[in-house]
């Protein structure tokens, strides 16, 4: 099966329904992350299959749950290929995506991807969430925030959730640890000013894999020492 076939095949069995334009450029990126392979590390995923359904179709997945309309800002904290910012910025055009990403050479393909796609909706940042949680212009100034295969939700939430305004939600994408990381992550959560407001598990069509979203609703502003500076909360998790 071809990336184009897996691709529609998955978010029909999902019912998601995409603008006519997305598939198109969802075949393009597709083409752009194959030729950038060739070079750097982008994904580790080389099957046409895999590619469609766990990077792009996981990537949208979550329009089945969460509103992405009426002009909301949305941060992808890590995006590393540009996942799932890329897919949710394709899809939902009125949506203002900035991919924040610390490894230069992953930012710069997401600059180049970007470009060639003509997403005049997506910006993309190089530098690490522990210095832009802080900055003016960025800390508290997103209703979505979204993190894929980044950190454990008990650090992740240092990562995440000084980019939320209040009101706003974090979308983590978790796999198969994701009832574990919850339990350990409340205590941060909290701190940080959110609370989990819903924990979602679905199956990826034809791969058949578990994920699991969890949406964490950002409740009161995160306090002032937060994010703590780079690197502290990866060694010393609230």
């Amino acid at each position: 099966m071809e990336f184009k076939e897996a691709l529609n095949k998955g978010l029909e069995i999902l019912d998601i329904a995409l603008r006519p334009e997305a598939e198109a450029l969802f075949c393009a990126y597709y083409g752009i992350l194959k030729k950038a392979g060739e070079t750097v590390n982008v994904t580790g995923l080389k099957e046409p299959v895999d590619i469609a359904i766990k990077h792009f179709v996981d990537a949208v997945a979550v329009m089945r749950w969460v509103d992405f309309s009426g002009g909301k800002r949305l941060i992808d904290v890590g995006s590393g290929g540009g996942f799932p910012g890329i897919p949710l910025g394709v899809a939902n055009p009125g949506l203002a995506v900035v991919l924040l990403e610390a490894v230069r050479k992953k930012a710069d393909f997401m600059q180049e991807a970007v470009k060639a796609l003509q997403l005049r909706n997506c910006t993309v940042v190089w530098g690490r969430a522990e210095e832009f949680g802080r900055k003016e212009g960025y800390r508290e100034r997103f209703e979505l925030v979204t993190a894929r295969a980044v950190a454990p939700l008990r650090e992740l939430a240092e990562y995440t959730l000084p980019f939320a305004c209040t009101g706003g939600s974090v979308l983590a994408y978790k796999g198969p640890k994701a009832k574990e990381e919850v339990k350990s992550s409340g205590k941060a959560i909290k701190e940080l000013g959110g609370e989990i407001e819903e924990q979602i598990e679905y199956t990826l069509p034809l791969t058949g894999e578990k994920r699991h979203l969890i949406i964490v609703k950002k409740k009161a502003d995160t306090p002032e020492g937060y994010p703590r500076r780079a690197g502290v909360p990866h060694k010393k998790p609230l």
